[in-house]
């Protein structure tokens, strides 16, 4: 792997849940360390807490992959409790609900990043940003950042709904600000056409 064709670029990495999105991360994050880049690096990991028992009742796996730092490398790690809004709610307005309550959980940890200023940051499960805000705002907290690598759910395993929907909004406006984007999707995976567009948005 080439660690020098993502400095300087943003880079977005989509693909359905157990596709290998977070392991691609953290393998560009182990060769920048490798290359001495570790004090230069912020990791924010928005991976929810997902019991496993919950991931066994819906016949799921890969969800809620940590991407952590190698040990003894001085790479910020930011992190916070957050829960998986569609996987954990029994109904949709559950699932809304708990998508606005990790909203002010998930900019308090773009606002310490902010404070930090690393000029190069990885984003674990971006999209967990996206399900109550918009890409823009979202946008606003990454100007600092000289380096971006972000992963995040694109797919069609996790059930549809109004969260579902403005997600998948959100992630297609969001791919507009990124140098490029490395897909893991199989060719089951919809275009965006497939999603209706979403007017909903959580108000944090």
């Amino acid at each position: 792997m080439d660690y020098t064709e993502y400095l300087g670029r943003w880079t977005l990495i989509l693909g359905d849940v157990n596709t290998g999105k977070t392991s691609l991360s953290r393998a560009i994050l182990e060769e920048m360390c490798r290359h001495r880049l570790a004090g230069r690096i912020a990791i924010i990991d928005l991976a929810p807490e997902i019991p496993d028992e919950v991931l066994l009742n819906r016949g799921l796996k890969g969800i809620g992959g940590r991407l952590l730092p190698p040990s003894e490398e001085d790479v910020i790690y930011l992190s916070t409790q957050l829960v998986a809004p569609r996987v954990s709610s029994s109904n949709e307005a559950q699932a809304i609900e708990k998508a606005k309550l990790n909203a002010p959980k998930i900019e308090a940890l773009f606002k310490h990043y902010q404070e930090i200023k690393r000029d190069i940051l990885f984003i674990n499960d971006i999209s967990l940003s996206l399900q109550a805000e918009s890409a823009e705002k979202l946008i606003d907290f990454l100007q600092i950042a000289k380096t971006v690598i972000a992963n995040g759910y694109y797919g069609i395993k996790l059930k549809s709904g109004e969260v579902s929907r403005w997600e998948r909004q959100q992630m297609d406006s969001l791919k507009k600000f990124f140098h490029q984007i490395i897909s893991t999707r199989n060719n089951l995976s919809p275009s965006p056409s497939d999603l209706p567009q979403s007017s909903w948005r959580a108000q944090s």
